[in-house]
């Protein structure tokens, strides 16, 4: 069952509304002016502000969890073009022990969620695996992620009415594509600038 659920900027827009699952309590004797005071100023300190954005983190690590896979729409332009700003992703709970070279991975880093494709597995200091990602529009990787960090694995993308399955061999023929479309395009740039540095190499021999 996949079920859609807002980003963060679209929770922002919702509705506020107000809930409270607490049974009512029995009525109490009333208190003193400075026992009630007491108890107000107690309940503001323990409050703590949900912000839309981990709310949305929350709300899907618990639906991964779960066993249930999620929909949501996906800003940035790091996974260009295999995910498009806006596109909405499909996302389906995986084990850190069944990851691959070349899936793509959400994760969890300090209170936002990340979708990069994994471009190197290696061991870490603890003998367990760790995963080394990068958008395929970045050129770092990012920061190694570890095991307890991932949430799911992104499986298709919508687009034009229609799911497209990341794995497809379509869809892999498509990013060999750009991977050396972009490869060739560094080259090209590369040769301009060499020609320059050998003309001004040989401007200062002369």
């Amino acid at each position: 069952m996949d079920l859609l659920i807002p980003s963060g900027e679209d929770l922002e827009d919702q509705p506020q509304t107000k809930c409270s699952s607490r049974p009512k309590a029995a009525p109490q004797a009333k208190r003193s002016s400075s026992e009630a005071g007491s108890a107000v100023n107690s309940e503001s300190t323990n409050k703590s502000v949900l912000s839309p954005h981990h709310l949305f983190v929350d709300v899907s690590m618990d639906l991964l969890h779960r066993g249930q896979s999620i929909r949501f729409r996906a800003p940035g332009r790091s996974m260009y073009p295999t995910i498009k700003e806006e596109e909405t992703i499909t996302v389906q709970p995986v084990a850190p022990s069944g990851i691959k070279m070349g899936d793509i991975i959400l994760y969890r880093l300090e209170g936002i969620v990340i979708a990069h494709r994994v471009v190197r597995i290696e061991r870490g200091e603890d003998g367990g695996s760790r995963f080394i990602l990068r958008g395929d529009a970045s050129g770092d990787p990012d920061e190694p992620v570890e095991p307890a960090q991932v949430l799911g694995k992104v499986v298709s993308v919508e687009r034009g009415g229609h799911s497209i399955d990341l794995y497809s061999r379509r869809a892999k023929m498509l990013r060999t594509a750009y991977v050396w479309a972009s490869r060739l395009k560094r080259w090209i740039i590369r040769i301009p600038n060499s020609q320059n540095s050998n003309d001004r190499n040989t401007n200062l021999k002369e």
